[in-house]
């Protein structure tokens, strides 16, 4: 769905897309944790409520159509209102998605506490109709008119055969693996390995969002003050840490006799955090930078195209998110925690001599038609 909003955002607007999605989440939210109070048949029969699972998948299908339209919308108008700094406020943007990922444990506990599954989902529900209705009063009507009534200069197929977003969306998909790779699998690790109770185990949770919150705004002035370094160098650096983060994180039974105490543990799933961030900040600048200039392709990206561009990259990061937890649980299921890190860990290194291949292609190309340049006949 991001893709097919990121289409749709140039005739129905950036501002109204934003609000549909938000009023769409809010209400969806409160709707499902309302499913609680839905009548049961038979208050005996523990078979499954035909009723209840038809509503409750059909409420979270639409609340994920809410979600990304209003996300869709939101890169869209970033860009929109920054075009200078689009890879800076973007940067930004994954920080405030980071934040939200770190207080929402603590945020949905304190809810459930309060009063149960119906107060998480109507408290949550709550803050996103707070935010619909906050942005339908600060956000300008009329500012992007003239850049929503643009029609995309580029097509899809021209995006996708881009080098630099084909790389980019690869890449960006990897990281939203390699953020989600503990989903399904951290807590049975917690309590097998370190026997930690609930509690505990909730604040080793929040290592993976909190240092996944701070990179993105360092990531941003990293690249500012080096921007003459490639940035291909960077993301390939990025990911040959990631490797030695999940050989250590597993430990990797490569390594016999690699120790991997709880610190130790804790700081391997900060730095996981940590270098998702930073690597998403990296193909961020990837895919919305060089589309309009480093390129042979240089035809300048309205913004009808960033909000296209915007869904693809969105739409390759949640199909990373979805397999991510898929994968890990078949990975842990036939091997190990320390095999399913090491598989992740190689991965990371496959794509850092992918990256550093494409580099080094790039640079002999520049190389070879410098030299050509320089040899040319000035008269013929």
């Amino acid at each position: 769905m991001f893709s097919v909003f990121g289409k749709l955002i140039p005739r129905i607007g950036a501002r109204r897309t934003l609000l549909f999605g938000e009023l769409v989440c809010g209400i969806s939210l409160i709707t499902f944790g309302l499913l609680e109070y839905l009548p049961v048949p038979d208050p005996t029969d523990k078979s499954i409520d035909v009723t209840y699972l038809v509503l409750a998948i059909v409420i979270r299908i639409i609340q994920a159509m809410g979600a990304t339209a209003f996300l869709t919308a939101a890169m869209t108008l970033l860009m929109a209102g920054f075009p200078n700094d689009v890879v800076a406020m973007l940067s930004y943007g994954e920080a405030a998605c980071g934040f939200g990922l770190s207080i929402e444990p603590a945020l949905g506990s304190l809810f459930y506490k309060v009063g149960g599954f119906v107060t998480v989902l109507g408290g949550v529900g709550g803050i996103v109709l707070l935010v619909f209705v906050i942005s339908y009063f600060l956000l300008p009507v009329n500012d992007y008119a003239t850049k929503e009534a643009e029609t995309t200069n580029w097509t899809i197929k021209e995006m996708l055969t881009h080098p630099n977003v084909l790389l980019s969306v690869i890449l960006i998909f990897f990281f939203g693996m390699f953020y989600m790779m503990n989903n399904p699998t951290l807590e049975p690790e917690l309590q097998s390995k370190f026997n930690l109770r609930q509690e505990s185990s909730s604040l080793v949770f929040l290592a993976n969002p909190v240092f996944y919150f701070l990179s993105a705004p360092i990531a941003s002035k990293f690249r500012e003050k080096l921007r003459k370094v490639d940035n291909l160098y960077c993301m390939a650096v990025t990911l040959l840490l990631g490797f030695i983060t999940c050989m250590i994180m597993g430990p990797s039974p490569l390594f016999v006799g690699l120790q991997r105490p709880l610190w130790v543990f804790i700081i391997a799933l900060s730095l996981q955090g940590f270098f998702t961030g930073v690597g998403t900040v990296f193909t961020l600048e990837l895919a919305f930078i060089p589309m309009n200039r480093g390129s042979e392709l240089t035809r300048e990206m309205n913004s009808a195209t960033q909000a296209l561009v915007s869904g693809i990259w969105l739409t390759f990061t949640a199909f990373g998110n979805f397999l991510s937890p898929i994968l890990s649980g078949m990975f842990i299921e036939k091997m190990s925690y320390g095999w399913t890190t090491t598989i992740y860990g190689v991965m990371c290194l496959v794509l850092a001599v992918i990256v550093l291949l494409i580099q080094l292609y790039r640079v002999i190309r520049n190389h070879s038609r410098k030299a050509d340049s320089e040899n040319k006949p000035l008269l013929n």
